[in-house]
């Protein structure tokens, strides 16, 4: 998949390459968010623009909306289950999304913070060492 895409109406979406489940497509988007939230929160960087990271709650919002027995079923739910809530999901910060992991799951906690460094590093070398 790419981390950003545009559909026929000049909105940002994650694309997707293959044919993903809904409930793969969503839990791609909750870890995308997590990964971006960890980097944000913890380690005091981006990886996505606000731009795209608000393009990935807006579209999951709207999985949410349209698939809500799939969101319900995504390993991540108990992290977002009130994620997106109301209509304006542009003020959506994920702030407290890594700390419910941290408390829930260290393992996963571990596996996001790997993940953050990795993404800062490759995002990093492709911008030729600048942040």
């Amino acid at each position: 998949f790419d981390c950003v895409g545009r559909d026929s109406k000049g909105q940002m979406y994650m694309k997707f390459h293959k044919p993903f489940s809904i409930v793969e497509q969503i839990q791609l988007l909750e870890r995308s968010i997590l990964v971006n939230s960890f980097a944000y929160y913890e380690l005091n960087e981006n990886i996505l623009s606000d731009f795209q990271y608000d393009a990935n709650a807006i579209q999951l919002s709207e999985l949410k909306r349209d698939h809500p027995e799939e969101f319900k079923r995504s390993k991540y739910y108990d992290y977002f289950y009130d994620y997106c809530q109301g209509s304006d999901v542009h003020y959506t910060s994920g702030f407290d999304l890594i700390e419910r992991v941290r408390k829930a799951d260290e393992d996963l906690y571990r596996r996001i913070w790997m993940d953050a460094a990795l993404a800062l590093d490759l995002k990093n070398k492709k911008d030729g060492g600048m942040n």
